[in-house]
């Protein structure tokens, strides 16, 4: 062998990187041990072990203390997501389990997963008490490769063109709501509309948000101004921070119809800013009662008049 030629001594083995990353978690050997239910001198020789077959120095040691360098917090950054591989398996595994007595597994960006798809999942429950549902928040590109690779039944995300694997089912005439403190002037109007945010303070979803990005373009062609004064990922925040008064947030139509906080109000905002999502199913699998049942809930209760009657009756509630 040259000797610019590496090589590893022996074979890394799983219960070396279990007292790794033990250590990393509790930090020390004595807490690792304790997690492991190991002696001490056990796992510190597991960890020298996985030291010499690695070739490196993953830990200072001081006294009866072991301090992990920058190769070792490098190193845990890929343990951790070997741990998050394996309990995907054992989560699918028990999916599996479930499986012979009926699921229903659901992913959905934020917006129906944290509002509007709970109330039906559990309406849904109730008349199928046999069947495990599991529901998943995710972006909208993790739901539509998820459900492409049949790990979901059925979800909901933004609408694309076109998706490999993936049968797109529309939900038409979405769109997006106006929030704005209980005591701002505003909160009286029936609709907000462009003109209304004028030197407003505004908080925006961002541009990975199409209503962000679309209302930004708005703003531009009008030639409004309105300082962004917070933004945020999720239309649930943005509501959290509208009843703290800092300012008017444009949402997505399920979080705005369910909010039911006395310190903000839900309009109609005009012009009016398409919120377009889809139902997401496999390709080329029947599907199933379940799978069916839940697919016509929401195309009954995705609608813009059910939703601006649910806001109307959290208003007066």
């Amino acid at each position: 062998m040259g000797s610019g030629e590496t090589y590893m001594a022996g074979r890394l083995t799983w219960r070396q990187i279990e007292a790794f990353r033990a250590v990393m978690l509790r930090g020390s050997v004595s807490g690792a041990a304790q997690l492991m239910n190991l002696t001490q001198p056990a796992v510190s020789r597991l960890v020298r072990d996985m030291e010499q077959t690695l070739r490196l120095q993953l830990f200072d040691r001081q006294g009866g203390q072991v301090i992990p360098n920058a190769e070792a917090i490098l190193l845990q950054q890929e343990v951790a997501m070997s741990f998050i591989s394996l309990g995907r398996i054992e989560r699918t595994a028990q999916d599996l389990r479930r499986a012979r007595r009926g699921s229903l597994r659901v992913s959905a960006m934020a917006g129906p997963a944290l509002s509007f798809l709970p109330p039906l999942i559990a309406r849904f429950a109730a008349e199928h008490p046999d069947t495990f549902v599991s529901i998943h928040n995710n972006v909208g590109m993790t739901t539509l490769e998820r459900v492409s690779l049949r790990q979901f039944d059925i979800g909901m995300a933004y609408t694309p063109g076109a998706y490999p694997g993936v049968e797109i089912e529309p939900v038409p005439g979405l769109e997006a709501l106006c929030a704005v403190p209980a005591g701002h002037a505003l909160a009286a109007r029936e609709v907000v509309t462009l003109q209304d945010l004028r030197d407003q303070p505004l908080l925006s979803l961002g541009h990975a948000s199409r209503i962000g990005v679309r209302l930004d373009a708005l703003l531009e062609v009008a030639g409004i101004q309105a300082p962004v004064v917070a933004e945020a990922t999720a239309s649930e925040v943005l509501c959290s921070l509208v009843a703290e008064g800092m300012g008017i947030a444009v949402i997505d139509p399920f979080t705005g119809a369910a909010v039911r906080q006395d310190r903000l109000r839900v309009l109609r905002f005009e012009p009016s800013i398409p919120y377009e999502v889809a139902m997401a199913f496999p390709a080329a699998v029947p599907r199933s009662r379940p799978v069916d049942r839940l697919a016509g809930m929401i195309r009954d209760s995705a609608t813009m008049p059910v939703l601006l009657q649910q806001m109307d009756r959290n208003r007066l509630s």
